[in-house]
């Protein structure tokens, strides 16, 4: 029995020993093994960029880029002599620190870096081959000086700064696009929500209540109106002060993974709406309870709140509402209830893509017992996507 198992070591040391070998001697990528911080002063003195993979445990398309692209000669040929490469999986160790300091939000993401830190080239997603090619070769032919770098260095051309939000848009960087924002508003002011280019990243990424642009989007909402829209506007300055995350940032944790609204919270954050002349503060105070009811369970509660406070709602504010009992609601009878809503809403309104949200709505209160994410919805936007 004992040779058995010193048998069975013996095998599996030396198939780690050829797994190693092949690592070491293998055509494809080559990884350095130090840490972040040793691979940005080996950067420095080779005067490369470093590229970074960034992963996680999970992630199908990660194991694919291992096992079919990065052993592959051509692709290690190129990566090995122009990047110190690097990968980190963002769930562990020091993985985590990198995904909390260049807000990594899926997987596989691929960083170009510079010496100084600075994401030169950003992207995401599977790659073939000549895709994975020429995102190296865009990242070697562009200026060392990210753009993140020449943004807070204070380059304010208009054009490269669009594009510099515009890139961080695509890569849901929803942060780091509220804090350009708010670079700008503090040079410019909140006026430059008046720019379309500049309202579609503040829509998707603003989040501070005590932004100049928090400010502006309620101060200057007709202004606002006549450029976009009352809906979208009205929509906005809701997600800004009734949306999921704002309402948990209300509560206290209760038992079993339940919300207690916490009262010195939500009566200051009613007050601040009401000061601020919010549009319908009311409504929105009342959507706060229902999403609390809603977290909690207390279907009956929920229901009977929206029954009460959408008698004369408008066909957005119906559709908010069951939108979000779709979202949070796990019970097939109390989901069902909320269909005579998104009825009401449809006669209200029946402007083409109003109509396509309200109707997968529907079909999802109406077919399953639990919430679905197959889509984007303007009703229950995610910080950072567009709908």
């Amino acid at each position: 029995m004992m040779n058995r198992i010193i048998l069975g070591l013996v095998f599996l040391l030396s198939c780690s020993g050829a797994v190693k070998a092949q690592e070491q001697n293998s055509e494809g990528m080559r990884f350095f093994e130090g840490t972040f911080e040793e691979a940005l002063q080996l950067a420095k003195k080779e005067n490369k960029l470093i590229f970074m993979d960034c992963y996680g445990p999970w992630c199908g398309p990660c194991a694919q880029m291992v096992r079919l692209i990065f052993p592959l000669k051509e692709v290690g040929d190129f990566y090995n002599e122009h990047f110190i490469n690097m990968k980190r999986d963002m769930e562990k160790g020091e993985g985590k620190t990198l995904c909390k300091r260049y807000n990594v939000v899926s997987y596989p993401t691929w960083l170009f870096i510079n010496d100084k830190g600075y994401v030169v080239l950003s992207s995401s997603g599977f790659k073939k081959v000549e895709e994975f090619l020429a995102m190296g070769k865009e990242a070697l032919n562009s200026s060392r000086v990210g753009d993140e770098e020449r943004f807070l260095g204070g380059e304010r051309e208009e054009t490269f700064v669009k594009k510099y939000l515009n890139d961080l848009l695509k890569m849901r960087q929803a942060d780091k696009m509220e804090q350009g924002l708010e670079k700008l508003a503090e040079e410019q002011g909140g006026k430059i929500l008046d720019d379309a280019d500049y309202w579609k990243v503040y829509v998707v990424s603003g989040s501070n209540l005590d932004s100049p642009l928090a400010m502006y989007l309620v101060e200057e909402r007709e202004r606002l109106y006549k450029l976009y829209g009352e809906e979208d506007v009205n929509q906005k300055i809701r997600n800004l002060y009734a949306s999921i995350p704002r309402v948990f940032s209300l509560c206290d944790a209760g038992a079993k993974d339940s919300k207690v609204l916490n009262k010195e919270k939500f009566e200051a954050h009613v007050q601040l709406m009401k000061s601020r002349k919010v549009p319908d503060y009311k409504g929105l105070k009342n959507e706060i309870l229902f999403i609390v009811e809603l977290w909690n369970k207390e279907y009956d509660k929920a229901y009977a709140l929206g029954e009460k406070n959408l008698k004369k709602a408008g066909a957005r504010q119906l559709c908010n509402w069951a939108a979000l009992g779709e979202r949070l609601m796990r019970d097939e009878v109390a989901r069902k209830q909320l269909i005579p809503w998104i009825d009401r809403a449809l006669k209200l309104n029946d402007e083409a893509e109003f109509k396509k949200e309200c109707q997968e709505i529907r079909h999802d209160l109406e077919t399953s017992s639990h919430p679905s994410f197959k889509s984007k919805r303007k009703s229950i936007p995610v910080r950072g996507y567009q709908y």
